[in-house]
């Protein structure tokens, strides 16, 4: 445990409270506790928390802070897994939720215009009404935001067809380290935007360079026919075979989804699907377009999966029976609660092609190391997410799956992969981005860093490794901690 930094006084938080409003500037300990944490195992109390109702509020606290040279975090609706979204040095929590208007759907132009709070799910349904949809569906989409989303590059089921949150967002509205606003892209020039792209840098920068406070994106006419189908499998490796056939046949699915069998139990205890307890390993593939084109790829799918050693095979007739089956993969994270109460989710990526053999090394990883790991995988784009369960009361199991994990991120590299595919870098892997990048290569978003945020106060201590932060260490306070402690 180590104090919480302090820089705040109380003329700051006077000064923050001007801004947004009493009741949007708070410095109880419920509102900081509850701000402290995301979807990772990382606590990090906050000094204050704002929570600002207009772009011109979101300026406003971000010149302050500039001027008062305070730590400012960005929040969503905290979903991050990798430590994205705590207040890792204090200072000023800034949470964008009440930015939540969908300002403008285009659908000539195939455009949405979104505030940064707006919650992905509620997009969906809003789009769905005229026909459309944001495809980036990341499994938090229920509760993560469009900024979160961006600030992540969040993929989600659908990545292996559509790709992720950066293939969709054409323009950005920003405000900079002195609170002044820019916009990038196409919100800048229009559709035809020329020049570098630079709405391209922040995309998965974690709220390290900038604040994200709307976004023009691109959307997609909903499809008109599905076909949906889940294969059961007697060993984990063959469902990876089947994931790597199928993409090799030059199929490219709308979602192509593993599950193990831990994940196939804990979720049958909890929803009652129906699902196969016996089973080794579950791919789940859907397929979306025009009904006759289908067909074909349909009866192809079926015929890979026989080939890889698939023991069954089960279509979705109806749409309700199509519902289930991703209700139970969007579930999954809830259903390991019910084997332990802490979760370290991994998002690892690989070549398509490796992802039999990194199934089956995760697998050795958690004998090796004595620790339950579960798996799932956005098995068409090479994405796993290997989540390590532990106790939250047995300290050495935590650091054994913290040791299970680091190996996990070395296999990754080895087989040529990353470190992350959509849940950042974060506090949890800044150690390992010297593994993943050689030093020009970080010198070189170091400098970017130092051009967009040349004092850090930026969300600092993520995704750069110490060496290429900026973090400034003047304040405009010498007042001790206030005794609120990271755990």
């Amino acid at each position: 445990m180590t104090s919480t930094h302090s820089h705040l006084s109380p003329e700051g938080i006077s000064e923050l409270s001007k801004i947004v409003g009493q009741a949007y500037c708070r410095t109880g300990r419920l509102d900081l506790e509850l701000y402290s944490y995301d979807s990772s195992p990382f606590i990090h109390f906050p000094e204050v928390l704002v929570l600002p109702g207009t772009v011109e509020e979101v300026a406003a606290i971000t010149a302050l802070c500039h001027r008062r040279h305070w730590p400012l975090t960005a929040r969503g609706a905290g979903t991050s897994l990798s430590g994205g979204a705590v207040s890792y040095l204090g200072g000023v929590a800034m949470s964008l939720t009440r930015l939540d208007r969908i300002l403008e759907i285009d659908p000539i132009e195939e455009t949405v215009l979104v505030e940064a709070g707006v919650v992905n799910l509620a997009l969906q349904n809003v789009l769905a009404r005229q026909g459309f949809m944001f495809p980036p569906d990341p499994a938090s989409q229920k509760a993560s935001t469009i900024g979160g989303n961006i600030a992540e590059n969040a993929g989600g089921i659908k990545g292996v067809k559509y790709g992720i949150t950066k293939h969709h967002v054409l323009g950005l509205e920003l405000i900079l380290d002195d609170g002044s606003t820019v916009k990038t892209g196409a919100l800048a020039q229009g559709l035809d935007a020329v020049g570098p792209d630079l709405t391209g840098i922040f995309m998965a920068s974690e709220g390290t360079l900038a604040m994200v406070v709307r976004a023009l994106l691109k959307i997609t006419p909903l499809p008109n026919s599905f076909r949906t189908v889940s294969a059961v499998f007697d060993d984990l490796e063959r469902s990876g075979k089947a994931v790597s056939a199928i993409i090799a046949a030059g199929i490219i699915p709308t979602a192509l989804e593993i599950m193990d069998h831990r994940l196939i139990v804990a979720l049958e205890d909890y929803l009652h699907l129906g699902f196969p307890t016996d089973a080794e390993a579950m791919l789940l593939i859907e397929l979306d377009g025009l009904g006759p084109e289908l067909d074909g790829q349909y009866e192809r799918i079926l015929t890979l999966c026989r080939e890889a050693g698939a023991v069954s095979l089960a279509q979705a007739a109806t749409p309700e029976e199509r519902d289930k089956i991703w209700l139970a993969r969007r579930s999954g994270n809830g259903a390991m609660g019910r084997i332990k109460q802490g979760c370290i989710v991994q998002d690892v990526t690989v070549p398509v092609v490796k992802l039999p053999s990194m199934l089956s090394l995760v697998q050795k990883v958690a004998k090796k190391y004595d620790v339950i790991i579960v798996q799932m995988a956005h098995a068409g784009d090479g994405n796993l997410h290997p989540h390590l369960l532990y106790d939250l009361k047995n300290e050495e199991e935590y650091k054994r799956c913290l040791k299970a994990s680091a190996e996990i991120f070395r296999e990754a590299l080895a087989a040529g992969g990353a470190i992350t595919g959509e849940h950042g870098i974060g506090l949890e892997k800044v150690e390992f981005m010297n593994d993943q990048f050689n030093e020009a290569e970080l010198d070189f978003m170091g400098a970017v860093k130092r051009a967009m945020d040349p004092d850090g106060i930026f969300n600092p201590g993520k995704l750069l490794p110490e060496r290429w932060q900026t973090w400034s260490t003047k304040s405009d306070s010498s007042h001790s901690s206030d005794g609120l402690e990271t755990l």
